[in-house]
């Protein structure tokens, strides 16, 4: 399953890759995603976590930061009970940032299923990914507001 989601957050877009370049931000932000846990950083910087996402039913698992280009880029292989990869991309628009949030899942679901669930899944990705983008901007505002 594959969903994206774009959004401008009025920050500079080297103040909202330092925000996502720790992975227990995302739990911050993301409604289902808990129990955020840094355990590892590569030479690059890209991070490797645990992380448990809730979705009645709690799926456990890892992230491993693949692709690590400040202030552009920040991609994560997830393994455990969802295989998938996430995708940031923070590019200068509007006097802020264009964020891009992209995710392609493999919930291991016979084909039958996911055919039959696939668009309603599809919906629920994508607005969980705008959901996580109102909450980055949000998150933001509040923070360089309390700042200044």
């Amino acid at each position: 399953m594959y969903a994206v989601a774009e959004r401008i957050v009025d920050r500079p877009p080297t103040a909202v890759f330092e925000f996502m370049d720790v992975p227990e931000n995302q739990a911050r932000i993301s409604p289902r995603l808990s129990n955020v846990e840094t355990v590892g950083v590569f030479d690059d910087g890209g991070k490797r976590a645990t992380y448990t996402y809730r979705l009645g039913l709690a799926f456990d698992g890892e992230v491993r930061g693949v692709v690590h280009d400040p202030p552009e880029r920040i991609v994560f292989e997830l393994s455990g009970d969802i295989d998938g990869r996430i995708e940031w991309r923070f590019e200068p628009a509007d006097g802020g940032t264009r964020v891009t949030y992209s995710a392609d899942y493999d919930l291991g679901l016979p084909a039958v299923v996911e055919w039959l669930l696939g668009p309603v899944a599809a919906r629920f990705n994508r607005r969980e990914l705008e959901r996580t983008l109102e909450n980055l901007a949000a998150r933001l505002s509040d923070s360089s507001a309390g700042s200044a």
